[in-house]
């Protein structure tokens, strides 16, 4: 019984393994590097997978559409660049998380993804900020929000989903 417990577990860590080198890999393909950037994406459901301590990706079932970590951001090329937002609203979301997490979310527009670096005191960069939402150049109403920051720091990286539109462990 022993042996058979530990084939499935070593099963279950090879396909862990397997996925997370899909979502590095697909990270990479067609993902433009950035600093800040917003951009509208054709899909109105989202999934967001967030690790405090590596990285966190928007996709839409299939592609990565933004992805992020403590040093990098990326926006794929399947969305198209916007302006930044001029208001972030971020009321309806709730509590934050702070463990490896996923959630879907369903909108009732094309989302919209913002990336951005988070800088301490001295202006060096110690992190990402994610957002997803619905909206306009004006305002984008958060649906979804991650935050990597400060490496290391247990109680630093979150993630925020407002119950609305989204669902954890979906």
């Amino acid at each position: 019984m022993d042996m058979v417990r530990a084939a499935v577990l070593v099963a279950l860590a090879a396909a862990g393994l397997a996925a997370a080198a899909g979502l590095a890999a697909a990270a990479g393909s067609g993902s433009r590097q950035v600093s800040t950037a917003t951009a509208v994406c054709a899909t109105r459901s989202f999934t967001m997978t967030f690790d405090p301590k590596r990285k966190v990706f928007v996709t839409d079932g299939e592609h990565v559409l933004a992805s992020g970590s403590f040093t990098s951001r990326a926006v794929s090329s399947r969305c198209r660049r916007v302006p930044e937002p001029k208001r972030f609203v971020n009321s309806g979301l709730g509590p934050e998380f702070r463990a490896r997490t996923s959630f879907r979310c369903l909108a009732n527009k094309p989302i919209r993804v913002h990336v951005n670096p988070i800088r301490n005191d001295a202006g060096a960069i110690v992190g990402t900020s994610v957002q997803v939402g619905i909206g306009t150049d004006a305002r984008l109403r958060v649906i979804a929000s991650a935050i990597l920051k400060n490496k290391g720091n247990p109680y630093a990286s979150r993630v925020y989903q407002a119950a609305a539109y989204c669902k954890l462990g979906a």
